[in-house]
């Protein structure tokens, strides 16, 4: 807890400075205690009561076919355009590729994905800026649309992302739409044809029955194309 004088200091939650008085401390399962602001306080207190659940799912690397947490899977693209789930150490037996590669539609070749620092800079998703529903700051990035863990959808910048999932507030992470038009290979401003056409272009190869494709990889495609429909 940051003090900010005598009678204000910040919330371990979003940081704000608000009066002591209204200050709860909230105590995690690993015991440590943090002090929140009534906006804050509910978060916590449901991150405290289901962080033992979180994060759990678990699926099947294709690699050594061990069960790990789906977490911790990465999808890789392998010089023949086969995408695969693989967990970690599989992941350092792969030669030259990147666990955040692409699906196009040339054979054989693979796009780099840019990492979100990249695309903060260098990747907006218009011209137009976006409000953050936590810091309440005006930002030039797409924001990440997530579901937190009481169900409520918020629209967070990429700092504020990684620091609620640091805290276990959130449930589910949306695809970004920057991250969608990769998956298809679509261009931004794209029409509902050019996005069906590349939809089942990638899905018949990402689809588990093919030797290109995986599960992870199917779903992927299925979720790049109905995140970038909603707006279409």
């Amino acid at each position: 807890m940051a003090v900010a004088d005598d009678h204000h200091a910040g919330c371990d939650g979003c940081g704000r400075s608000v009066p002591l008085e209204d200050l709860t401390a909230v105590t995690m399962p690993d015991g440590e205690r943090v002090a929140c602001c009534p906006r804050c306080e509910p978060h916590a207190r449901e991150a405290a009561r289901k962080c033992s659940s979180l994060d759990q799912r678990r699926g099947t690397c294709d690699g050594c076919t061990s069960t790990v947490l789906e977490a911790e899977l990465e999808d890789v693209v392998l010089s023949d355009g086969t995408v695969v789930a693989c967990c970690p150490t599989c992941v350092t037996k792969v030669p030259d590729t990147d666990a955040e590669t692409t699906v196009t539609e040339s054979q054989g070749d693979t796009k780099q994905s840019p990492t979100d620092e990249e695309r903060v800079d260098t990747e907006p998703e218009s011209d137009e800026t976006a409000l953050c529903t936590q810091c309440n700051e005006w930002t030039s990035a797409e924001p990440f649309r997530v579901t937190t863990i009481d169900g409520r959808t918020e629209r967070l910048c990429p700092p504020c992302k990684d620091s609620a999932e640091r805290d276990g507030i959130i449930k589910d992470v949306d695809i970004r739409k920057t991250r969608a038009r990769e998956v298809l290979g679509v261009d931004p401003g794209a029409t509902n044809d050019q996005l069906r056409t590349a939809f089942h272009t990638q899905v018949k190869r990402a689809h588990p029955d093919q030797q290109s494709g995986s599960k992870s990889a199917f779903q992927l495609v299925r979720d790049a194309y109905e995140r970038l429909r909603e707006d279409a």
